[in-house]
C-alpha cells in the first residue's frame, strides 16, 4: 500500500463497491507467484509491468537486456504458465508500441514486447485467452510520461495517449479477434519522415496515411530545395567556401536546436561540445536522423555526433560527404566561444 497512488485506487474502487484486495509480489520470481495464486482465486490477468533501461545498441549489455527481460517477459511467462488449469476470462498483457515498429534506444524493451506479442499468439493457437495490446506511450503518468521524452516523441510524430481514451480502448479490445494489435496516436506528418530518414520501412510503406505523408514530405523538398542531396548542394552550388561553410553550419545548428528544444538555432554554440550542450545516445540518434532527412547524406553513423563532437566538427564532416572537400580545420587556439 506504500506504492504511489495505491491508496487512492482502492478508495476509488471500493466506493464503487468493488472489494479489493492489495498483494505484493515480484510475478519473476515463479515460486512467489504461485504461492500468491494458490491464496487468491483469480479468473483474469492484466499483466502491465514493466522497466526501461534505454540506451543505442552498442550500450546495451546482457545485464541491462536481463533487468528489462524479467520483468515484462518472464513475469508473463510465469502468469501463463500458473494459470492454465484455471478458466480465465481474460490474460491482457500490456506491450509496447517499440516491440511492434520500434522506438530508439529500446533494443531491450522491443525485445521484451515483442515476446509479449508471441505469447498471446501461442495462447490463442491453444485455444486460451489472450490479448496483447502494443500500446503507444501513455500521458497522465505513463512509463514516458517526463517532459524531455514526451518532446522527444511529439517531434517524430508519437503523441501520448489520454488515459482515459487509452482504458476505453482497453475495454473494447480483450474480445477483439486478433490475439495481438497496435493502439498509438501517430501523426503521420511526422512520424512517416522520421521513421523512415535512415531507411526504408515495409511495415508501414503498405499503409495509405504513412505512404501519402511520405510523398508529402518528397514533394515539399522537392519544393522548397532545402531538404535532401540534390537540394542541398544546388543551394551550395556556386557560394564562396565561407559561405558554404555558414549554410552547413546553420543546418547543424537547426536541427540540433530542434532536438534538443533550443529557442533558435543560435542558440547551439557552433564550439560547444553536443555533450555539453545536452546530447544523449538517444538524442544523438534523433540528431543522426534530422540529418539524414534534411541534408540527404547517408551512411551516418549514430555516434556521428561524438565522432565529431562539435556542431563545426560536424557541419565540416558534411560538407565531405556532400562535397568531397573540407574546410580549414578547427583552430586549436583558445577563442571567444560563439
Amino acid at each position: 500500500m506504500d506504492a504511489p497512488g495505491a491508496v487512492a485506487l482502492r478508495d476509488e474502487l471500493v466506493a464503487a463497491g468493488v472489494r479489493v484486495t492489495v498483494a505484493a509480489c515480484d510475478v519473476a520470481d515463479r515460486d512467489a507467484l504461485a504461492e500468491l495464486l494458490a491464496e487468491y482465486p483469480v479468473d483474469a490477468v492484466v499483466h502491465a509491468a514493466g522497466v526501461l533501461d534505454d540506451g543505442v545498441i552498442d550500450a546495451l549489455t546482457a545485464e541491462r537486456f536481463e533487468g528489462v527481460l524479467r520483468t515484462k517477459a518472464f513475469g508473463a511467462v510465469h502468469l501463463d504458465e500458473l494459470t492454465r488449469d484455471r478458466a480465465l476470462d481474460a490474460f491482457v498483457l500490456f506491450s509496447s508500441f517499440a516491440g511492434s515498429v520500434g522506438a530508439a534506444g529500446q533494443g531491450n524493451y522491443a525485445a521484451a514486447n515483442a515476446y509479449l506479442d508471441a505469447l498471446a499468439e501461442r495462447r490463442r493457437a491453444q485455444g486460451l485467452p489472450a490479448t496483447s495490446i502494443a500500446w503507444g506511450p501513455w500521458a497522465d503518468g505513463g512509463m514516458a510520461d517526463d517532459a524531455a521524452s514526451s518532446a522527444r516523441m511529439r517531434r517524430g510524430g508519437v503523441i501520448p495517449l489520454y488515459a482515459e481514451a487509452a482504458l476505453d480502448v482497453l475495454a473494447r479490445t480483450v474480445a477483439y479477434a486478433l490475439p495481438a494489435l497496435v493502439v498509438a496516436d501517430l501523426d503521420w506528418t511526422d512520424f512517416a519522415p522520421a521513421f523512415t530518414s535512415t531507411r526504408p520501412s515495409p511495415l508501414i510503406a503498405a499503409l495509405p496515411e504513412a505512404r501519402a505523408a511520405a510523398e508529402n514530405a518528397g514533394g515539399a523538398a522537392e519544393h522548397t530545395g532545402h531538404q535532401g542531396r540534390t537540394g542541398l548542394l544546388d543551394q551550395l552550388t556556386g557560394l564562396p567556401p565561407a559561405e558554404q561553410d555558414r549554410v552547413l553550419l546553420q543546418t547543424v545548428q537547426s536541427c540540433a536546436a530542434a532536438v534538443l528544444g533550443y529557442p533558435n538555432p543560435e542558440s547551439v554554440i557552433a564550439k560547444r561540445a553536443f555533450r555539453d550542450l545536452g546530447i544523449d545516445s538517444l538524442t544523438a540518434v534523433e540528431l543522426r536522423n534530422a540529418l539524414t532527412a534534411l541534408t540527404g547524406v547517408s551512411g551516418l553513423a549514430s555516434t556521428v555526433v561524438f565522432d565529431r563532437p562539435t556542431p563545426l566538427a560536424l557541419a565540416r564532416h558534411l560538407r565531405e560527404q556532400l562535397l568531397g572537400e573540407s574546410s580549414e580545420p578547427e583552430s586549436s587556439t583558445t577563442e571567444p566561444v560563439r
